[in-house]
This record gives C-alpha cells, sequence and structure tokens, in this order.
C-alpha cells in the first residue's frame, strides 16, 4: 500500500479501524512528505495532513482498503456571535493547555508557542486534539464533527479533564 502511494500522488488517508465497520466515516488526508525504510521492513512516515475525508464509497477491501475520498464540508460561522464564540472557546482551550504539564515530553512547550499565534481554528482543533488527546475515541468524535464550534466546545470539555 506505502510503495503504491510512493509511486504515485504520495497520498494517503488515515482513518481508525473499528470492530464493527472496515474504517471510520471519517479520517485524515496527508501527502507523504518524507519515508524512510528501516531494516525491519517498517518505514517511518512525515505525513502532512492536508484535509479531513469521508470515506463512504469503498472501491476495494482487499488486500488493503481504497475508498474514493470526499472531502468534510467545512461551516462556516452563521453569525458574527458564532464567531466569538468560537474566539472565546479557542481561547480557553489555549488557556486550559498552558496548565498541562507532560513530563519528558519533547518539545510540549514549543507546540504551546505554536499554537498560541495559529489563526486556523479548524487547525488548532486538529493539532490539540492529535497531540494532547491520548483516547483515539474522543480524538475520532472531535474529527467526525462538522459544526467547528461544536468540535471546540468537545475539545475544550477533552482538555480540561486532562490532569
Amino acid at each position: 500500500m506505502l510503495r503504491k502511494a510512493l509511486e504515485g500522488s504520495r497520498m494517503f488517508a488515515v482513518a481508525m479501524e473499528e470492530p464493527q465497520r472496515p474504517a471510520a466515516r471519517v479520517g485524515g488526508l496527508g501527502l507523504i512528505r518524507s519515508c524512510v525504510q528501516q531494516q525491519d521492513g517498517t518505514s517511518q512516515l512525515v505525513l502532512q495532513g492536508l484535509a479531513r475525508i469521508r470515506l463512504d464509497h469503498l472501491v476495494q477491501v482487499q488486500p488493503y482498503v481504497i475508498a474514493s475520498p470526499e472531502p468534510v464540508e467545512e461551516t462556516t460561522p452563521s453569525s458574527p456571535s458564532e464567531t466569538v464564540v468560537q474566539e472565546a472557546l479557542a481561547a480557553k482551550i489555549l488557556e486550559q493547555l498552558e496548565k498541562i504539564e507532560i513530563p519528558g515530553e519533547a518539545g510540549l512547550g514549543e507546540m504551546k508557542k505554536f499554537l498560541r499565534h495559529l489563526e486556523d481554528h479548524h487547525a488548532l482543533v486538529d493539532l490539540v486534539a492529535g497531540c494532547f488527546l491520548r483516547d483515539p475515541a474522543s480524538r475520532q468524535i472531535i474529527l467526525e464533527t462538522a459544526c467547528l464550534t461544536d468540535r471546540l466546545r468537545l475539545l475544550c470539555k477533552q482538555i480540561s479533564e486532562i490532569k
């Protein structure tokens, strides 16, 4: 699968696998920026996330799943007051992150500093969920949620529960 991706578009989708379905309906589409094959046959990748995608249309399931991805439609604020709510939620998330200390996590301070200057709330949600939430099911729920305000609320709740 990796070889075919590298020979082609270098695009790769990642979705959470669940016992009741072969792959989650929503995953992340990324571009393989770098790939280093290890002696044991595994590979280490640098995958640049490009978009949230829906994987509803399976083209192939064996020997691995291939789907025809569709972008997840990003919702825009319906009113100026929703924009204010989103700004407040993003600020609360950043405030909560400052209280989190994870022993042995190299680069945590740099990540927090980077997030403070990030203006794209969609990217903020994706990065914080990916870097700070340990429960895959929680990350998946946030990934599958279409409305940005709802995604921010879910993330705020999850971040507040980190000890």
